[in-house]
C-alpha cells in the first residue's frame, strides 16, 4: 500500500498522506516524494491548486521517528549525516512549498502535530474542521522544533509561537485560527464537501492570476511601500497582458 495517494482532477492535484493506522506519521521517503510532486505540479500548466490532506481522522501526527531500544542504543550520528538524512529533506519540502508557483491548500480534519503541523500551516490556505488540533510537541522529547518554527514563524506572533513550543500544548481549531495558523474553519459535518467547494471556487480563476497572488504575498511583505506598490503593478500588468 502506498504511503501517498495521488490524484489529479479538475485542475487540482491531491496528495493524501496514507498511513491512517499510524496517525499518518510522515517517513522521510514520503517527504522526498512529496517534494518532487510539488515541484512537478508547480511547473504543470494544467494544475491550478495542490491539495494536501490525510487519510482518515488525522492530517498527520508528525514525523515517524524510529524506535530505539535503550539497551542497544546505536552510536550517535555525526551532524553532517543528520542534516543529510533528516533536516535537509525537511527544508527542501518547505522550500518547494514556498516557491511553488500555484497555491497549496491543506485540509485538517483531526490532528496536525510537529512536522504535520508545519506542513499544514505552511500551505497558502489551511482549512480545519472544528475538531482539529494543532501542536508542536517536540520539547516533550527534548528536541527543539527549530525547523517547524522556521516554517510557521512568519504567520504567527512570537508570543503565540513561544507558547506553542514551550508548553507543547494542543490547541483547538479556533485557537489556531486566532493565532493565525488557520485560514478557515468548517464544521465536522460535510467537512470534505465544504473543502472541495472551497477549492472548486479557487480553480475557477486563471492559473496566472492565482500564481501572481501567491508570488506577491510571498515577496512583497517587508518591502518598502513604493517598491511593493510597483511590484504589484508589474504583476497585475503581466496577468492582464496574458489574458
Amino acid at each position: 500500500m502506498s504511503n501517498l495517494l495521488v490524484s489529479v482532477e479538475n485542475s487540482v492535484a491531491k496528495i493524501v498522506l496514507n498511513r491512517p493506522e499510524f496517525g499518518n506519521r510522515i517517513e522521510m521517503s514520503m517527504v522526498k516524494e512529496m517534494t518532487q510532486l510539488i515541484n512537478d505540479y508547480s511547473h504543470d500548466a494544467s494544475i491550478k491548486v495542490i491539495h494536501l490532506t490525510g487519510q482518515g481522522e488525522d492530517f498527520s501526527q508528525g514525523r515517524q521517528v524510529p524506535k530505539i531500544d535503550p539497551a542497544n542504543k546505536p552510536p550517535t550520528k555525526p551532524a553532517t549525516q543528520i542534516r543529510s538524512e533528516v533536516t535537509d529533506p525537511i527544508l527542501a519540502i518547505y522550500t518547494a512549498m514556498k516557491s511553488c508557483q500555484i497555491p497549496l491548500v491543506s485540509s485538517v480534519m483531526g490532528s496536525a502535530f510537529g512536522l504535520g503541523c508545519a506542513i499544514s500551516v505552511l500551505c497558502d490556505i489551511t482549512i480545519a474542521s472544528s475538531k482539529a488540533r494543532f501542536s508542536l510537541p517536540e520539547l516533550k522529547s527534548n528536541l527543539p522544533p527549530t525547523l517547524a518554527i522556521s516554517a510557521v514563524m512568519h504567520v504567527v506572533s512570537r508570543k503565540a509561537l513561544t507558547h506553542l513550543v514551550y508548553s507543547t500544548e494542543e490547541i483547538s481549531a479556533q485557537e489556531a485560527f486566532d493565532y493565525g495558523l488557520v485560514s478557515k474553519i468548517y464544521s465536522v459535518e460535510n467537512f470534505s464537501s465544504q473543502v472541495d467547494g472551497y477549492i472548486a471556487n479557487m480553480v475557477t480563476r486563471d492559473r496566472a492570476a492565482l500564481s501572481a497572488v501567491k508570488e506577491y504575498l510571498n515577496l512583497a511583505p517587508g518591502k518598502d511601500y513604493e517598491i511593493a506598490a510597483r511590484y504589484a503593478s508589474n504583476l497585475l500588468a503581466g496577468v492582464l497582458a496574458s489574458q
